[in-house]
C-alpha cells in the first residue's frame, strides 16, 4: 500500500512539472517564423536576456502585476545586471495566456503594433524568454554592444545624456 502511494505521489509531481513547463524553443521558432516573413534575420536564445525575463516574469507573479519594471529597474538595468551589454533592447509582457500558449500569446502580440514592431525589430539578434505563474509571459530581445564602433557610439551618447 506504501509503495502504491509512492508511485501517486510520484506521478502527480511529474505530471505537473510537465504541464507548468513552457517550451522557449517554441517561442524563439514562433519569433523568428514571423521575422522571416519581412526578411528579418532570425534570433537566437540568449541565456543572459534568458535569466532576465524570467526573473522579470517571476517578479510579475510575486506581485501580481503585469509591469515593465520591478525592484531590479528598469529593462536596461535588469539586463546589464545580467552581464548582457547592449546596443539596442525591446520587451514584451503578457498576462493571461496559460502554460503551452506560446502559439496564442505570439498571436496576441502580433496584433498590438508595439509588441509586433519589437519582434519584427531587424536591430535585434537576440531573444531571452520567461513564463511563470499560470498566465505571466515575457520575451526579452536585445543586440550586443559588441563591435568598436557601437561601444564609441554607446560612450558618446551616454557622455551626451
Amino acid at each position: 500500500m506504501v509503495a502504491i502511494k509512492l508511485i501517486f505521489v510520484f506521478l502527480v509531481i511529474t505530471t505537473t512539472a510537465l504541464v507548468t513547463a513552457f517550451n522557449p524553443r517554441l517561442m524563439l521558432k514562433l519569433v523568428n517564423d514571423e521575422r522571416k516573413k519581412v526578411g528579418a534575420s532570425p534570433l537566437t536564445l540568449d541565456s543572459k536576456l534568458t535569466s532576465a525575463a524570467q526573473k522579470h516574469t517571476d517578479f510579475m507573479v510575486k506581485t501580481d502585476t503585469l509591469t515593465h519594471d520591478d525592484d531590479a529597474g528598469s529593462l536596461g538595468e535588469r539586463i546589464k545586471a545580467e552581464g548582457y551589454n547592449f546596443s539596442n533592447a525591446g520587451e514584451n509582457i503578457a498576462e493571461g495566456f496559460g502554460t503551452n500558449d506560446e502559439a496564442r500569446v505570439m498571436k496576441a502580440w502580433m496584433g498590438s503594433s508595439g509588441h509586433k514592431a519589437n519582434i519584427l525589430n531587424k536591430a535585434f539578434t537576440n531573444l531571452g524568454v520567461g513564463f511563470g505563474g499560470g498566465k505571466y509571459w515575457t520575451q526579452v530581445f536585445g543586440k550586443p554592444l559588441n563591435s568598436r564602433k557601437s561601444k564609441r557610439f554607446a560612450r558618446k551618447r551616454l557622455v551626451r545624456e
